[in-house]
């Protein structure tokens, strides 16, 4: 170390000093633990003077990523000094040495002493700077079998004093240490993405079997070859082999529920490419759209991904095939005379099906003039007769399918109990892959209402604000200022009063997935019902708002967007139906 970076180590010492303890203790031999996987994910994004649009939401991402690959994570976001600091303490104290170990921050840094300091939310944001030091120091002493910091904070900031960007920090064994630009150099985010090269990084480690390193080159090549060498990943030392996020048998299981095996690589060939061969080998001959739509998810940029989309689209109709993308983006004809009306009363199609409940066809006035513009214009829709899930989709119900094999998630209930509570913490791929098994299961087409669809059967046949009038009303739903007491968590539903076509919570408890891509307003949204897709969008529609927001966001016109490939712990979503 230089000695500017002794003398932060020396501080950083006194933090750690529970660790130090730890590290000397002898250790009995427990060769049946698995080995420590931990990681600490810090996104700050809402600076008032220097807002990082995209950090919060990369931030989950990371996270939701690195939890997928069973690393236990510690997550901040927008947090000020003491929430990072209490965070990098906890993380410290779960460190062990052998630990395959993670960091990510994405925000603001800005260089002091000859160090780098990671900028919070803050009012003093430079005075209550955080040493980088205090996160590398503890790895550190802990020695960990390979580890990875990853800091997306070259960014030009109002604060930096002298210099730009990050400083290079030195050489470590065990611990590598990557920017998304060169020491002294910043870089722009791109667009409504952020960083490209953490979008890179976020792909290559949901790729199977791909080992950091390696994973770090792929980031490398593909930032210097889209930026034509103007922004150049900097790594202080390549990672020691063995640290992978994706294990390889993680992003296959839509395949493995239609197919008895995946065949394993050949002992011999251990590398990314061997594996995605085998993958390919195990469906090459397959007539299911699904299992191509799983290679896909698993090598997008794959060798064999051209001929895996033309498949896809090829047996996409067959009995069997559904898949998330033909059940989202294959949108309801238009209604005509002779469309089937969905027989009356609730429904369910198997015992432990979600609950039906009849749409009948009509038309409406959709959006509003009163608030946001992606609201408006108000447009006439003509909705033919569909089914609805009565509820939102719940624990139970996802449960079932992540036991059959046909979903791959099982996420947090964050011990409040699962059961009847709505499913949340998933994203719109999640909802997609629960409505191709079911779709599967049952022989009917399931799929996420259109936002037309949903905000029809949302008035369900008013013109007001809400469905139950022009103003909030107290008991009606649960959100933060819909009741006297605030729930702070989706509830089984049930709990407030349906709207006149029957359906639960509508309004509040969490927020649903639609089919529809974002779009900043109305003008070219369709006229019948249907949804509104564009190849290869990111941001999907979520309706009805959430136990965490305020009324404003149950309005029946209330929309907003989030990245499809996101899981937020307010979202959820509840089936259609074709007659």
């Amino acid at each position: 170390m230089t000695n500017g970076r002794h003398m932060g180590w020396l501080r950083s010492f006194l933090l750690a000093a529970p660790l130090v303890a730890l590290a000397a203790t002898p250790v009995l031999p427990q060769e049946a633990a698995p080995p420590t996987r931990i990681a600490l994910v810090i996104a700050n994004g809402a600076y008032p003077d220097a807002a990082v649009a995209q950090a919060p939401a990369q931030g989950r991402a990371v996270a939701a990523a690195l939890r997928e690959g069973g690393f236990e994570v510690i997550a901040v976001e927008n947090g000020p000094r003491a929430d990072m600091r209490q965070a990098i303490a906890q993380f410290a104290g779960k460190l062990r040495p052998g630990a395959s170990a993670v960091v990510f921050y994405s925000g603001h840094a800005v260089q002091q002493r000859d160090r780098d300091f990671l900028v919070p939310i803050s009012p003093n944001p430079v005075q209550d700077a955080v040493d980088l030091d205090e996160i590398i120091d503890p790895l550190i002493i802990a020695k960990p079998s390979s580890a990875l910091v990853l800091i997306d904070a070259s960014r030009d900031n109002p604060w930096q004093a002298r210099g730009k960007g990050l400083r290079a920090t030195e050489r470590l064994e065990t611990v590598a240490v990557m920017f998304t630009a060169a020491p002294g150099k910043t870089v722009a985010d791109s667009g409504a993405r952020g960083n490209p090269a953490v979008e890179e990084w976020l792909k290559a480690i949901r790729t199977p079997g791909l080992d950091m390193a390696a994973a770090i080159e792929r980031v490398r090549d593909a930032v210097a070859k889209a930026s034509r060498r103007s922004q150049q990943i900097w790594l202080s030392s390549a990672p020691p082999k063995g640290l992978v996020v994706t294990s390889v048998s993680q992003p296959v299981a839509v395949a493995q529920a239609n197919r008895a095996v995946i065949l394993s690589p050949p002992a011999s060939e251990t590398s990314p490419d061997a594996f995605e061969l085998a993958f390919w080998e195990s469906i090459r001959n397959s007539e299911n759209a699904s299992e191509y739509r799983a290679y896909l998810d698993a090598y997008p940029n794959g060798r064999f991904s051209g001929l895996a989309r033309a498949r896809e689209q090829l047996y996409r109709g067959k009995p069997g095939a559904a898949t998330p993308a033909a059940s989202a983006a294959r949108p309801p004809t238009a209604a005509t005379p002779a469309a089937p009306a969905p027989k009356t009363g609730p429904i369910r199609d198997c015992s432990d099906c979600p609950e039906l409940t009849a749409i009948p066809p009509g038309s409406f006035q959709m959006g509003s003039n009163d608030l946001y513009e992606f609201e408006k214009p108000v447009h006439p829709v003509a909705v033919r007769g569909f089914y609805l899930g009565t509820r939102e989709v719940n624990f139970e119900e996802w449960d079932r399918c992540v036991n059959e094999g046909g979903c791959n998630y099982r996420p947090d209930d964050r011990g409040l109990g699962r059961a009847k509570r709505p499913v949340t913490d998933i994203h719109w791929n999640d909802a997609n892959a629960y409505l191709a098994w079911l779709s599967a299961k049952t022989g009917k087409r399931y799929r996420l209402p259109s936002e037309s669809e949903w905000e029809y059967a949302a008035r369900a046949g008013t013109t007001t604000t809400y469905p139950w009038g022009q103003a909030m009303e107290k008991d009606r739903a649960n959100c933060l200022g819909c009741n006297d007491q605030p729930r702070r968590s989706a509830v089984a539903s049930g709990q407030y009063p349906p709207n006149a076509f029957g359906l639960h919570d509508m309004a509040g408890n969490a927020a649903e997935w639609v089919a529809d891509c974002w779009s900043e307003n109305y003008r070219t949204a369709p006229r019948d019902g249907s949804a509104q897709v564009v190849p290869g969008c990111r941001e999907r529609v979520l309706r009805g708002g959430s136990f965490n927001n305020d009324p404003r966001y149950l309005r029946s016109a209330a929309r907003f967007k989030y990245e499809a490939d996101v899981r937020f712990y307010t979202n959820g979503f509840r089936v259609a139906r074709e007659p």
